[in-house]
């Protein structure tokens, strides 16, 4: 039985662990959840092993099929979970509307409508056109995994003076067309001194991006203000006289993370 065990999770640990790699290498989820996840994997196959009493065969068909159901479960609860932090409430502070990884920090200057980036592939953001941003501007991009919390709070307390949704067709972001038709909804948040923009862009296999909050709105910092169902990327739009407090390839979190502090 102990040779039997050893086997299990051997064949077990290879199983998460190359579904994981593969899940990090497709959609950057961070590596920090491969450790916790495999001991919690290793835990269940183990305990089917020992309740089951299964021949060999069965039992690491039972344990690989117990890694894709886990890995769906944590899928499911990770990505409509509300995260239980402590706002942060700041007048001079820009917080992360999103969790995700940081793969951008670019300038916007004066005159020219905001960009947004995927795969290489660059989107203008006519829909800014109509909003007077503070310009020149920074664009931070954040890449949002399966594994990342999926709802978006506001990153500044004040008044929704812009809700634009565009409806889309559910193309893959790695579509060079795809932000033609990806469902995607712009918001404008104003609190008197200065303005953020937040863009919610839907990936494939999405549903749909849902509101919470209208154009019109008084919110706080840290509401929840949407959600993109199966979602990839969410893009920030700040004044240029602010300090970014964040870097590319930093993982940041809704909510908790400090974008960057505005000089008034």
């Amino acid at each position: 039985m102990f040779m039997y065990a050893i086997l299990l999770t051997a064949v077990t640990v290879l199983a998460s662990t190359g579904w994981f790699l593969l899940l990090h290498k497709k959609t950057r989820i961070s590596l920090s959840h491969l450790y916790m996840d495999n001991l919690i994997v290793i835990a269940l196959s183990l305990t089917a092993l020992f309740l089951s009493r299964l021949p060999m065969l069965m039992a690491l068909a039972l344990s690989i099929v117990c890694v894709f159901g886990f890995f769906g479960l944590l899928f499911v609860i990770r990505f409509y979970r509300y995260p239980l932090r402590r706002r942060i409430l700041d007048d001079t502070s820009v917080v992360s509307p999103a969790d995700g990884n940081i793969i951008y920090i670019k300038k916007i200057e004066s005159g020219q409508i905001p960009m947004s980036v995927k795969n290489g592939v660059s989107a203008s953001l006519d829909e800014f056109s109509g909003v007077e941003l503070t310009c020149p501007c920074w664009i931070i991009g954040i890449n949002m995994t399966p594994f990342d919390v999926h709802r978006n709070s506001c990153p500044i307390s004040g008044k929704i003076i812009m809700s634009h949704h565009i409806d889309g067709v559910f193309k893959s972001l790695k579509d060079p067309d795809a932000y033609g038709v990806n469902e995607r909804n712009s918001t404008v948040f104003d609190n008197g001194k200065f303005k953020v923009g937040v863009v919610q862009t839907a990936s494939r296999l999405v549903r749909r991006i849902v509101s919470y909050k209208q154009q019109g709105d008084i919110v706080k910092q840290g509401d929840w203000f949407g959600m993109i169902k199966f979602g990839s990327q969410v893009d920030v739009i700040i004044p240029c006289s602010s300090e970014i407090k964040v870097y590319v390839g930093e993982q940041v979190y809704t909510r908790k993370t400090i974008l960057a502090k505005v000089d008034e």
